[in-house]
């Protein structure tokens, strides 16, 4: 689904960071995000470029950052106590460039769980012509009915650059002619896009005259039977926040470690 940010004010504010250290890193006064692609041509400087941006984004945490100021819709969603992805992905893609993109997936392909949630917030505007694009009702369905080709490789190695940026190693390709079954969805500054893990999903060639540039944030209930390492990351997940329940349930444990009543010798009433 596609709903407006509780405070889309956040958004806002993070994409002129991201807009102020894209500068730095250009050493040229790029106006919009949007016109990134005029600044950067060459494949190998774009990695590099995004890498350093991307590098940034975790680092000051930006992608925790809009979670936490829009948690009023994200608790309605999964809850109270949640887990949030410790390094958002950042996707940045060129008009006419293939290789910016992310085809079409589904996550638990690669063993992500149904439970989880991606919070996709753009910091331009996404259109049919800037290739994001989903198939509804996939999500419900079984694993039989997408069943994927295993590519050997993409020509760069588990724990590089571009795999760390969220691009597989080891893609996983679905049917080709899904295509045609693949929406385009259109997500305004300011808005999100929900969706499940287990949603087919992706970004084709960008089509349009300008960058997209958004975030994904991966979200989870924190007792959801998720793996909270995941690839690389040992620290894929972090835990964002609990419910009183939750709080006052540790406190109790945490006074009683080494002792719980009724344990030993069952109910005692």
């Amino acid at each position: 689904m596609v709903v407006d940010l509780p405070d889309p004010g956040s958004v806002l504010a993070v994409r002129d960071r991201l807009l102020e250290r894209l500068r730095m890193l250009l050493g040229s006064p790029l106006e919009r995000l949007e016109d990134y692609h005029t600044a950067v041509e060459d494949d190998a400087r774009h990695l590099d470029v995004l890498y350093e941006l991307a590098s940034t984004f975790w680092d000051q945490q930006h992608g925790i950052e809009l979670v936490r100021a829009n948690l009023s819709l994200v608790e309605q969603l999964a809850g109270s106590d949640l887990h949030v992805q410790s390094y958002p992905y950042l996707r940045v893609t060129r008009p006419n460039r293939p290789r910016d993109c992310v085809g079409l997936h589904r996550d638990t392909h690669y063993g992500a769980s149904p439970y989880e949630l991606a919070l996709l917030i753009p910091f331009t505007e996404v259109t049919p012509a800037t290739g994001l694009r989903v198939v509804s009702g996939s999500h419900a369905a079984p694993e039989a009915a997408y069943p994927f080709t295993q590519q050997p490789s993409s020509g760069f190695e588990a724990g590089s650059k571009r795999h760390r940026l969220g691009f597989p190693y080891a893609p996983r390709t679905l049917d080709p002619a899904l295509v045609v079954r693949a929406e385009p969805v259109e997500v305004a500054v300011g808005q999100v896009l929900v969706f499940s893990l287990s949603l087919v999903h992706g970004a084709l060639e960008n089509e349009s005259a300008s960058t997209r540039v958004s975030t994904d944030v991966r979200i989870a209930n924190s007792f959801a039977p998720v793996g909270w390492a995941r690839g690389v990351r040992a620290d894929y997940y972090r835990p964002l926040c609990s419910g009183l329940v939750s709080r006052l349930a540790r406190c109790y444990l945490d006074n009683n470690a080494t002792s719980v009543p009724g344990e030993e010798g069952g109910d005692p009433r």
